[in-house]
C-alpha cells in the first residue's frame, strides 16, 4: 500500500508480550484441518455487485481501500482514487449510494479531496450513531520523504449532502476497521500506529478508544505490541464484552499475529498462532447479531505434507481468494471458512482484497478492492444465517 521503510525501535506501553493461549477466542481449532481454497464453498444466497469500475472511469484509473456503511437505509460504499497509479499525484476519496440494496447507484460523490498533490486522503471507515453518519478519514501529508498520518473525523450533512470536517481525533493513526461500540459505553477502532514523524506507514498494531459517544474528543491510544511488527500493521478486531481479539497483517510469516485484551482494549498479550494461515493483506472482523464471530482475509495457496499439515514456508501474497472465517457463539476458536469472492461464481475478480464489512437487516455487506482489467470497488452481500 505505501512505501516500505525499514525501522527498528522499541515502544513502551501496557502490553504483555508473552505467548499465551486465548481466554476468549483462539485463531483456529487445532483439531480441524485448515482448508485450502479448493475446499472452501460460497455461502448460500450471496450476491456480487460492482459499485465502481476503473475500466469505465477514464479520469481515475486507480482505486483502493473501500469502505461500506449505512446512512439510514441508504447503502454507501467509498474508496480512494488516483489518476493513474497508487498514491501517485492527486489522491481523493469518493463514494456512491444505493437506495435499493445495491441494484442501482448514484453518481460518484466527492468525500474528500484537495488540489495539492502532496495531500492524500486514503481509506475511510464509516460510523452511524444516533441518526448521524460519520467518516474516519486517513489523512496523510507528505513533505520530501516525510509523511504525517492522522485520523480526521467528518460528519455528513444530509440537508446539504456535504461532508464537513469535525476535527482530528487520533494522532499518527491509520484506521483499518469501523468503530465498534463496547459494553462499557466506549467505541473502539483498530488499525496501525505511525511511530514518529517521518515514518511513512503505521507499523504497530493499535486500538483507539473514545470518550463514550463524544467521538469528536481525542481518542485514547492503546498499543497491542511494543516492538516493530510490520511495515503495514493493518489490524482488525472482534469484540465480545470486555474481550477483544486482534489480528495483524505480517510480511515475514504466513501466520499473522493475534492479540487479546480482556479489559476493553487497555492491555494486550500476544497469542500463539500456528494454525491460522493468511496472505499479506488487510483484515476485517466483527461479531454478527446472531453471535457469529468472523474474520475476513485472503486465503493463501499452500500444499500439505503426508500428515495433512499445511506447508507454506514463506509469505504468500496471493489476493485471489477472499474468505470469511467464522466461529459460532458456542465456539472457542474459528472452525469454518467460506468464500466471499474469487475468479469464479459471478464475481470473476482477478483480485479481491482489503475488505470492509457492515451488518444491516440480516445481511453482511462486504466491500473490497477487486480487479478486472483495472481495479474496481466490489461488494458481496451475504445473508448472515448462511454463515451459521
Amino acid at each position: 500500500m505505501r512505501k516500505m521503510i525499514p525501522i527498528a525501535f522499541i515502544l513502551f506501553a501496557s502490553v504483555v508480550t508473552a505467548q499465551e493461549k486465548s481466554l476468549f477466542l483462539q485463531p483456529w481449532d487445532e483439531s480441524l484441518p485448515y482448508p485450502a481454497a479448493s475446499e472452501v464453498a460460497f455461502p448460500e444466497g450471496l450476491r456480487h455487485v460492482i459499485v465502481q469500475d476503473c475500466d469505465t472511469d477514464p479520469e481515475w484509473k486507480f482505486l483502493h481501500e473501500t469502505a461500506v456503511g449505512f446512512c439510514g437505509e441508504e447503502l454507501v460504499v467509498a474508496w480512494y482514487n488516483n489518476v493513474e497509479h497508487e498514491l501517485s499525484g492527486k489522491t481523493i476519496q469518493r463514494a456512491r449510494r444505493s437506495s435499493d440494496d445495491g441494484k442501482t447507484w448514484s453518481e460518484p460523490e466527492l468525500v474528500k479531496g484537495v488540489p495539492e498533490d502532496k495531500m492524500k486522503y486514503v481509506g475511510i471507515q464509516f460510523l452511524e450513531m444516533d441518526g448521524k453518519f460519520y467518516a474516519f478519514s486517513n489523512m496523510e501529508f507528505e513533505k520530501g520523504f516525510e509523511s504525517l498520518a492522522d485520523c480526521l473525523l467528518m460528519e455528513y450533512d444530509k440537508a446539504t449532502k456535504q461532508w464537513n470536517d469535525v476535527g482530528m481525533v487520533c494522532k499518527r493513526f491509520l484506521a483499518m476497521q469501523q468503530p465498534i461500540l463496547m459494553d462499557d459505553g466506549n467505541y473502539i477502532i483498530s488499525g496501525s500506529y505511525n511511530i514518529r514523524d517521518g515514518a511513512n506507514n503505521g507499523v504497530i498494531p493499535v486500538v483507539y478508544v473514545s470518550q463514550g459517544k463524544e467521538i469528536a474528543k481525542p481518542w485514547k491510544r492503546y498499543l497491542m505490541d511494543t516492538e516493530y511488527v510490520n511495515v503495514f500493521a493493518e489490524t482488525a478486531i472482534v469484540v465480545n464484552g470486555a474481550n477483544v481479539l486482534g489480528v495483524t497483517r505480517l510480511e515475514a510469516s504466513p501466520y499473522p499475529n493475534f492479540y487479546e485484551s480482556n479489559d476493553f482494549g487497555k492491555t494486550w498479550r500476544k497469542l500463539e498462532n500456528k494454525t491460522f494461515l493468511a496472505s499479506s493483506s488487510k483484515f476485517a472482523a466483527g461479531t454478527l447479531s446472531n453471535g457469529v464471530r468472523y474474520i475476513l482475509y485472503n486465503l493463501p495457496n499452500f500444499t500439505r505434507d503426508a500428515n495433512g499439515k499445511p506447508q507454506l514456508d514463506k509469505m504468500n501474497r496471493g489476493r485471489h481468494t477472499l474468505v470469511i472465517a467464522t466461529a459460532q457463539p458456542e465456539d472457542t476458536a474459528f472452525t469454518k471458512i467460506w468464500k466471499v469472492s474469487d475468479v469464479t461464481a459471478g464475481a470473476d475478480q482477478k483480485m479481491s482484497h482489503y475488505p470492509c464489512a457492515v451488518e444491516h437487516d440480516g445481511k453482511l455487506y462486504i466491500s473490497y478492492t477487486g480487479q478486472h482489467t483495472r481495479r474496481n470497488a466490489g461488494l458481496t452481500i451475504v445473508p448472515i444465517e448462511s454463515l451459521k
